[in-house]
């Protein structure tokens, strides 16, 4: 059965050559099930045209002849825990009577984007997969992943001569993504890179900048759960999804509701970026898990993506609303543990759903002023305004 589906998938994944510049090896996902890419682990690095960058754990990105076919602001697109740089060519399968729709990256080339403006990196390392590719309970927000993450955007910036990048990050790759560029844009820290000038605007897919509420009946100490790590000066940079609450021994200055390095008050510290969110509200199974009672979650789950209202806060957006579809065949071929984690994504548009299905409104995000649910571009299926 898991071959049939990877066999059904195939052919919408493969290369959108019409849209490439030069010869460039457009991303490849290798087959795909569900939620991951087969290329993942096959074929982790896929960088062309001449761009090197600093990134040990594999990505994508380049194309021959780019010197006068950069048109676009370059997008830096990071992926979330357990995932990699790869995942982006993951399709959305078809649910509710809606066909299968292209990947976020082929989403971005339809709409005139080439791959010398999109650009993948993978802070996991594919190597560890027991570890961190696999066993994604052990990773967290750290240094050593910021570092993978400032360099790969500063590659960016000079294979393609522009001094600014968006970033689309999803899940995991939101907040550490928003922690890397508080990381390098800190002089206490030794980092005066002032890494929030390289960026435009910033699109939040299902990030957990809340905290979750399923850390908190867990052992918060305890990789993705922990709080902030205390200590030496900087220890704060380590830190998990543990919700803020100091009283209950978990301070965590990230997922707090005031203060410096709160994740949901980015947009206000700053004004010059754009910032966005696309949500799958109730829907989304890792924030608002269906093993835990209502009772059990002090963070309003449908919150936990959102950023605090700003006026550069554009547009967030939920795509959950769609009634979720009888069970489709491609569910066959999904592991169990996976169908356990995520099961409102099997017919629905859930966590993962959110990243596979946004491409429509990435590329009207990216490439127009849209506010509000202008920024729905041409999305097939509800969607609601989210607000915190």
């Amino acid at each position: 059965m898991r071959q049939r589906v990877l066999q059904t998938f195939s052919p919408c994944l493969a290369l959108i050559s019409l849209f490439s510049v030069g010869n460039a090896l457009a991303l490849e996902c290798g087959g795909f099930n569900f939620p991951k890419c087969i290329n993942a682990l096959r074929q982790p690095a896929q960088f062309a045209g001449g761009f090197v960058p600093q990134a040990p754990f594999g990505g994508f990105g380049g194309a021959d002849n780019c010197k006068g076919h950069i048109s676009h602001t370059p997008v830096v697109l990071v992926h979330g825990n357990g995932d990699s740089a790869i995942g982006w060519a993951s399709p959305a399968p078809e649910r509710a009577g809606k066909s299968q729709r292209p990947s976020v990256y082929q989403e971005l080339k339809a709409h005139g984007y080439n791959d010398c403006e999109v650009f993948g990196v993978t802070y996991l390392d594919p190597a560890k997969q027991e570890q961190e590719f696999s066993h994604t309970a052990s990773n967290f927000h750290q240094p050593s992943k910021y570092e993978v993450i400032w360099l790969f955007i500063e590659s960016v910036k000079a294979y393609s001569g522009s001094t600014k990048v968006d970033i689309v990050g999803h899940s995991l790759g939101v907040s550490m993504s928003l922690a890397a560029l508080d990381y390098h844009s800190d002089p206490e820290n030794g980092k005066n890179d002032k890494a929030w000038a390289s960026v435009r605007r910033f699109i939040n897919i299902a990030g957990g900048i809340h905290g979750l509420n399923s850390c908190i009946w867990g052992i918060y100490a305890a990789s993705t759960c922990q709080a902030e790590r205390s200590g030496q000066a900087g220890a704060f940079y380590e830190f998990g999804f543990y919700p803020d609450f100091p009283w209950w021994g978990g301070r965590n200055r990230w997922t707090a509701v005031q203060g410096e390095h709160s994740l949901r008050h980015a947009p206000q510290r700053h004004p010059d970026v754009s910032f966005y969110t696309i949500s799958a509200g109730p829907q989304d199974d890792i924030h608002c898990p269906l093993t835990l009672p209502p009772f059990a979650a002090p963070v309003k789950c449908t919150s936990g993506p959102l950023f605090e209202a700003s006026s550069n806060v554009r547009a967030q957006l939920n795509l959950g609303a769609d009634p979720a579809s009888p069970t489709p065949s491609w569910v066959d071929s999904v592991d169990q543990d996976i169908k356990q984690l995520v099961p409102r994504d099997l017919g629905g548009v859930g966590h993962f759903g959110a990243r596979n299905y946004a491409g429509p409104l990435i590329t009207q995000m990216l490439s127009t002023d849209c506010k509000g649910t202008a920024c729905k571009g041409n999305y097939v299926g509800k969607v609601q305004v989210a607000k915190p």
